[in-house]
């Protein structure tokens, strides 16, 4: 994690922003706010998909394909107020897995360089 640092305040690795929204995400989930979660979690997942490389993210960013779904339908709902518990469970899922693909992303990149 410090190598990392180093490389991302160094100008020679690129914080994703899908990074960033996920520990978002988390902080949110940890702080018991899950209509915040659910929200941050939607263009989270959106965003990790279009960002990290299938093959870097592994199964877990295969598996998040199926949880788009719940995530968005969380996301909705949190729109009106905080999302039952089932939707507020599928964000928790959604968010560890992400942070699943993100952690194999860089292990991936850390072991090839």
């Amino acid at each position: 994690p410090q190598e990392r640092l180093a490389a991302i305040l160094g100008g020679h690795e690129q914080l994703l922003a899908c990074e960033d929204l996920v520990l978002r995400a988390r902080l949110d989930l940890d702080a018991g706010r899950p209509r915040e979660a659910a929200l941050q979690a939607r263009i989270a997942l959106e965003a990790l998909l279009a960002e990290v490389d299938p093959e870097a993210g592994g199964e877990a960013l295969r598996e998040l394909e199926g949880e788009r779904a719940a995530v968005a339908q969380a996301a909705n709902a949190a729109l009106d107020g905080d999302p039952d518990a089932e939707l507020a469970a599928a964000v928790e899922r959604a968010v560890g897995r992400m942070e699943t693909a993100l952690r194999r992303r860089v292990l991936k990149r850390s072991t090839a360089g």
